[in-house]
């Protein structure tokens, strides 16, 4: 995923690596306790990736809606000019009717409320993810980064890769 922050006058490229496109949710939100340091070394990650998908959500949602409002604004406005035009008086009752009743409508506001579920999901995982973060954090009090490195087990945790490398002084 890419975006582009705008920081006053300057543009900034953020890159993000995503998701695949399955997600074994049970299994991100699932703490490992037989890798507890790869999973305290990599949830920071996890939180910024379900931050992303959240504010891509949030932006989803609001565009749509926008949309939605826009349209709806546009048909209230034409359906008082057609009533208005053949001398027929409009009560906001039938206003609202008239409105509820435009497939097109219809079909804006369900993008709305499809969107709105995705949001609220995106929300909750980021909350998860927030709550096992913090659980991690209380289980990894006082490690050392030698103990961090030694007791980290390379694989594939909270969908990151994770590698030894031997240090300098090793070789």
């Amino acid at each position: 995923m890419k975006t582009i922050l705008h920081l006053g006058d300057s543009p900034i490229s953020l890159t993000f690596k995503g998701f695949d496109e399955e997600v074994d949710v049970d299994n991100l939100l699932r703490i490992d306790y037989s890798n507890l340091y790869g999973e305290a070394t990599t949830v920071s990650a996890l939180m910024n990736q379900m931050g992303m998908l959240k504010a891509q959500c949030e932006y989803s949602y609001s565009k749509k809606k926008l949309e939605c409002d826009v349209y709806e604004s546009e048909r209230r406005k034409a359906i008082r000019g057609e009533f208005t035009n053949n001398g027929q008086k409009l009560t906001e009752k039938q206003l609202d009717e008239e409105i509820i009743l435009d497939k097109p409508y219809q079909i804006k506001k369900k993008s709305v409320f499809e969107s709105k579920k995705d949001l609220d999901i995106c929300d909750s995982l980021f909350w998860a993810v927030s709550s096992k973060d913090k659980k991690l954090n209380n289980l990894v009090k006082g490690v050392t980064p030698q103990e961090l490195f030694n007791e980290l087990i390379e694989g594939t945790i909270n969908n990151i890769v994770i590698k030894k490398h031997k240090s300098i002084l090793d070789k």
